[in-house]
């Protein structure tokens, strides 16, 4: 019986205990009448419904990302209850990466982000990666300083620019007067090569000495190409690649000898590339890179072409919200460093033609002058075409295999807008050749490490697809190397006449025979590549002699009124001696500007004689016989 008089009914328990004020039901209670069972055991969480595994904030590269199980009132976090498990947290994290790496990112908007540690599955430590590349980089270097004082030839442009450095050395930008050809930062930096090395002539003779700087710039321009296109490519192999190939060509195994203003002026370009890839867009780099790139403009114009591309490529490696500013900045600096050359000649005086303003006190260079001039007159040899067979003689491969590779990469910078920058430097360095007026073999110089990136560009981004098909990224590592160890022997064998031919030692020859059988005090008319060594004591000319203070070069002492008016006063017989090689015989003979050279010619006898006619090295030493 229950309180109220009646019977309890069949299976109805107690009810549990309650609170006093408590007004809710207890657990398991269904009402009266019902019976009360116990509440069912709660069930552990779903892990892959775990409130903790939740993204907290998140934009296009950067989240935040929460592990444990956050509290409901105060947000905060506990400590982890289980619940997430160790395979959950590295499936998110995979996922997270994958999803990072496709999004765009402020770095490089719109294009594929190809570093070196997420295509990699090996990581190899730096110092390891630059001592493979260093011992690389030593066998086009070998080749390169083997027989490097015999071949080839000294040439007219190396003997201008060793008589430029000695002039800078002595208080002058030239010997004779300035006519504003070039800017004169590149044979500075020859005279400070030239002072840090001990002399002109710590090396035997000048042109010697300003090839073992040659030497050292090709190493340090490999070893840029190797940064840039890692940086590029985001692959070691492909950069070992295209360095090898830059440094191999025959090409560069020739032109890289000699001592010339593009070798230079592509150090700095090369490095302001550098400088830009691998800056983390940071401003000082920037800032560096505008500094190097007025540098190679002010140690030859031509560098002037590659400005567009090289904002291309800062614009490239800016953030979005620095890229005006950065562009402002390195347009700015560049023109800055650039205008110097403009500023000196201001300065002098002689930024314009004479006659414009009243007041020129005469005949005076001019640097629009001489701009003008370079465009109107075409030099003979100077014309793409010769140009053209020079350099597929010496290397038809490169030329058209980086050609075609220019295009491809036109066609996959729509994806890969790296693979678009290196087309570029290629395609307007082509534009300017094509439309030059004035194109020396030479000029090729600038090209070769671009068309070199380009063909790695072209061959690594397919090779990079079927590897990542196939799901073994080793396996394009290994076709690179396969192609490297087939570069190797076929560029060693291309090389063989470099390592075998001696066309300077009738030069020297005629050196020495001038040291010991003319007087020093006669004037002497020559080729640029012997006057420092004229001129300079303990020069192969001079020995321990007297300097030969009126030794004078061929087409100044035709066309300087200083020296043709002053010094040879318009008389043949003023000459005591001419050195003259076979390309100096015949301009002197076909041109009627060096008539008073060619009388003395007449005149004289041959007093010594080195070389050969047939191979273009024979070297003749006539005396003057006067009246």
């Amino acid at each position: 019986m229950n309180a109220s008089g009646r019977p309890n009914q069949p299976n109805q328990g107690p009810l549990p205990p309650q609170q006093p004020g408590n007004m809710q039901p207890p657990p398991g209670y269904r009402g009266p009448g019902a019976p009360w069972t116990p509440p069912p055991p709660q069930r552990k969480p779903d892990p892959d419904r775990d409130p903790g595994n939740v993204t907290l904030f998140r934009t296009g590269n950067f989240f935040v990302h929460a592990i444990q199980q956050p509290l409901k009132k105060t947000g905060a976090l506990l400590r982890g209850d289980g619940n997430t498990t160790i395979v959950e947290r590295i499936r998110w994290v995979s996922a997270e990466k994958q999803r990072l790496v496709a999004a765009q990112t402020r770095l490089l908007p719109q294009a594929d982000t190809y570093t070196s540690s997420l295509v990699h599955e090996i990581s190899i430590p730096t110092w390891i990666e630059m001592l493979v590349v260093l011992l690389v980089l030593c066998i086009p270097l070998i080749i390169q300083g083997l027989n490097m004082f015999n071949y080839p030839a000294y040439s007219i442009d190396e003997g201008k620019y060793m008589s430029n450095a000695w002039a800078i050395l002595h208080g002058q930008i030239e010997p004779y007067a300035y006519m504003y050809d070039h800017p004169p930062l590149g044979w500075i930096q020859i005279a400070a090569w030239v002072q840090l090395a001990g002399g002109l002539a710590s090396f035997s003779n000048a042109i010697n000495s300003g090839r073992v700087f040659m030497l050292v710039l090709a190493g340090a321009s490999s070893l840029l190409v190797y940064l840039i296109t890692s940086r590029l490519s985001g692959s070691r192999s492909a950069a070992l690649l295209a360095t090898l190939i830059y440094a191999l060509s025959p090409l560069s195994l020739f032109y890289r000898r000699e001592i010339l203003l593009d070798n230079i002026g592509m150090f700095w370009l090369l490095l302001a590339l550098c400088v830009i890839t691998t800056g983390k867009s940071k401003m000082p780099t920037f800032l560096f890179a505008a500094v190097a790139l007025g540098m190679a403009i002010l140690t030859k114009e031509i560098f002037v072409f590659f400005v567009p591309t090289t904002l291309y490529a800062v614009w490239l490696y800016a953030t979005p919200f620095q890229r005006k500013f950065s562009l402002v900045t390195v347009i700015y600096v560049t023109l800055a460093v650039a205008s110097a050359y403009v500023l000196m000649a201001q300065l002098k005086g002689e930024l314009f033609p004479p006659g414009i303003f009243p007041g020129d006190k005469g005949p005076h260079p001019s640097l629009i002058a001489a701009l003008l001039q370079k465009e109107q007159l075409p030099a003979v040899g100077g014309q793409f075409v010769d140009s053209w067979n020079n350099w597929t003689q010496l290397d038809r491969v490169l030329l058209i295999a980086g050609t075609i590779a220019m295009f491809v990469n036109i066609l996959g910078g729509t994806v890969n807008r790296f693979q678009l920058l290196a087309a570029l430097f290629v395609a307007t360095y082509w534009a300017f050749l094509l439309l030059s007026n004035v194109v020396y073999p030479f000029y090729i110089v600038p090209l070769l490490p671009f068309l070199a990136i380009n063909i790695v560009m072209a061959l690594n981004t397919p090779l990079r697809w079927l590897t990542r098909k196939v799901g073994f990224d080793l396996g394009r590592a290994l076709l690179l190397f396969m192609l490297i160890g087939i570069l190797i022997p076929s560029s060693l064998q291309a090389a063989s006449p470099l390592l075998t031919k001696n066309t300077a030692e009738p030069q020297r020859q005629a050196m020495l025979w001038l040291r010991s059988n003319v007087p020093h005090d006669t004037v002497v008319i020559t080729n640029s590549y012997m006057y420092s060594d004229l001129h300079e004591p303990g020069g192969m000319g001079v020995g321990n002699g007297t300097p030969f203070a009126h030794a004078h070069i061929y087409v100044n002492a035709a066309q300087d009124p200083a020296v043709y008016n002053t010094e040879l006063k318009g008389d043949w017989q003023s000459i005591n001696f001419l050195v003259v090689d076979s390309s100096m015989l015949s301009e002197i003979r076909a041109s009627q500007q060096y008539a008073l050279l060619n009388q003395a010619l007449h005149h004289g006898i041959v007093r010594a004689q080195f070389g050969s006619s047939q191979d273009g090295t024979q070297i003749q030493i006539y005396q003057v016989i006067h009246q």
